[in-house]
């Protein structure tokens, strides 16, 4: 279900991700998503998963004990399909097996099927704030499950 990202993905992630992002990111009011300046790093420093041979991308980072979602990214020809929620499974799987005692992420506040979706994974919301980056306005949603 996850495999390791390669160098020379990079373009093949962009797609995914500009096709799965786009409606994410116009309901916060930007034109499109992307770019994505970082994702060879990223790649290069083994953070970037498949999801299911290329209908999805996870990239993960470390914060102390928990595992971060920095990004999912879904086809939207699998969304609906069962994809997400199996690559979410597969990811704690891993972080469990990995050691981790929790998995965070964060989600705009306007896209409550997220928020659903996360919350129906276990997930808790812990924080609700504005984004440090300042590309928009709307509050993120902070959320975590414990995995102890």
């Amino acid at each position: 279900m996850l495999t390791q990202a390669a160098p020379g993905d990079e373009a093949a992630l962009e797609r995914l991700m500009h096709a799965a992002f786009a409606p994410y990111v116009q309901a916060l009011g930007r034109d499109s998503p992307g770019p994505y300046p970082w994702l060879a790093d990223a790649i290069a420093a083994r953070r970037v998963l498949w999801v299911d041979g290329t209908k999805g991308c996870i990239v993960i980072d470390r914060a102390d004990s928990q595992l971060r979602i920095e990004q999912i990214a879904i086809d939207p020809a699998e969304q609906g399909q069962g994809t997400g929620r199996r690559a979410m499974q597969a990811l704690e799987a891993l972080a469990r097996k990995i050691g981790f005692d929790s998995i965070g992420l964060i989600t705009a506040q306007p896209h409550t099927r997220l928020v659903a979706f996360y919350s129906g994974l276990g997930f808790e919301v812990t924080d609700i704030r504005p984004v440090a980056s300042g590309k928009d306005d709307m509050p993120r949603i902070h959320m975590t499950k414990s995995l102890i």
